[in-house]
Parts: structure tokens; sequence; C-alpha cells
């Protein structure tokens, strides 16, 4: 009689395919989360270049000072945050009001009955910050706006979860007053979710790029103040 042979893997061959998987999979993942988080902050600084150029926009119709007031044609009106800054731009500066919104940022999170593309910059619908009191002629590598800081101060927070911690503290979208703007790597304060990231000032990295200094001409001018996006 003949005795018929079966060709099949035996239990440790599967458990050590099973283990490279496991492996491969394991380098894989990691790397294709890298990939998702550098094509949304790409995405995030297109976003933000396209809010610097409405502002310059701005500015070449008011002797080249970008938005202070909420009612611009009669400079009234004090802004307490950067949404009220950046409704002056709608529609006449820039058309699209979806510009101003991140996926994932605390900050982005539409209340209930708030409609994108109504031509109002509500809470939840914007991401950016934004520096009152410069011009076209101020130094060019002030910053301009900037993802929205941890609420009542000018860091990022390492906790994704809360408004300023869209990336983590680890890095910020930046666009400048020259119109230029990039992905930055932050000067990071702490560990854990406990940690606190600021802006590197671009003479010195300790310092930080938002915050004015009395003893050296950065951001020192009179009216320059930062502003933050309503918190939903």
């Amino acid at each position: 009689m003949k005795k018929n042979k079966f060709n099949a893997f035996t239990l440790i061959e599967l458990l050590v395919v099973i283990s490279i998987i496991a492996i491969l999979a394991g380098i894989a993942l990691p790397v294709f989360g890298e990939v998702q988080i550098r094509g949304a902050q790409t995405k995030a600084l297109s976003n933000a270049k396209q809010v610097g150029i409405s502002l310059r926009l701005f500015a070449a119709d008011y002797n080249g000072n970008f938005p202070i007031f909420t009612n611009p044609s009669e400079a009234t009106g004090t802004a307490n945050t950067s949404n009220e800054i950046f409704q002056t731009l709608v529609p006449d500066y820039l058309p699209d009001e979806g510009v101003f919104s991140i996926p994932g940022s605390a900050y982005c999170k539409p209340k209930a009955g708030s409609k994108m593309g109504d031509g109002k910059i509500a809470a939840g619908e914007n991401e950016w910050a934004y520096v009152v009191g410069l011009s076209d002629t101020s130094t060019s590598l002030f910053p301009l706006l900037a993802d929205g800081f941890a609420p009542g101060g000018t860091n990022y927070v390492s906790d994704e979860t809360k408004p300023g911690g869209v990336w983590k503290a680890k890095k910020a979208v930046v666009v400048r007053v020259d119109g230029s703007g990039t992905v930055e790597t932050t000067y990071k304060r702490g560990t854990g979710k406990d940690a606190k990231a600021t802006v590197k000032r671009p003479d010195d990295p300790k310092q930080d790029a938002f915050k004015p200094d009395a003893s050296y001409p950065w951001l020192s001018g009179n009216g320059v103040r930062v502003l933050n996006p309503i918190v939903p």
C-alpha cells in the first residue's frame, strides 16, 4: 500500500513565520505613522501659507499694516482672539475659510450649529495663533502666525488631546512676516505629557520666538501681542 505524503508547515515553522511578520509589522507601522504625520504637517503648512498671503494682501490695502482691528475699515474694535482677526480676511482676501482648520487639533472641533463655509470663523474652526501689531516692514524673521498655543501662554503641550498639542510639542508650523513658512522643530522642556515646547527664536534657539524681549529688539514694539484661537 502507498502512503500519502502531505507537505505542510510544522508548528515551529509556522511560529517562525508569524514572528517574522510581527517583527516587520513592528518596524513598518511606526514609519507609516510618521509618514502620515509628515503629510498632515505639509498640508497644514500649505494652509498657513495661504493665510500668510491673505495677510500680506490685506496689508497692501492698509498702509502695510497687518490686521489689528475687528472693524478695519473704521479702525475700531479690539480683537481678543485670532478668530476675530481672521474674520476680517473673509471673503475679500481669503474666500476659503477651510484653511484655518487642521484635522486632529483640539482647537478644531466645531460646536453643534456651526457651519463651515458660512463666512464666519467660529469656535472650533481655527487652528492658528496670530501676532497683532506687526506690519510688512517689521523684521522679516518675526513670526506672524503659528499653530495655536496652549491657552494662556505661547507654548505647546505634549498631550495631543489638549489645545496646543496637535504635534505633541515636537513640531510647529510657523509663517513669518516675509511670507516664508516652515515646519519647525520646537525647543522642548520637560518630559512626558507634562513637557512644554516653544518656537525657537532664530538668534537664540532657547528663547521663545513669540515672547517679546525688552532687552533685545524682538517683538517689543508698541501694541505687539499674541492672540490664540477660541477654545471650542
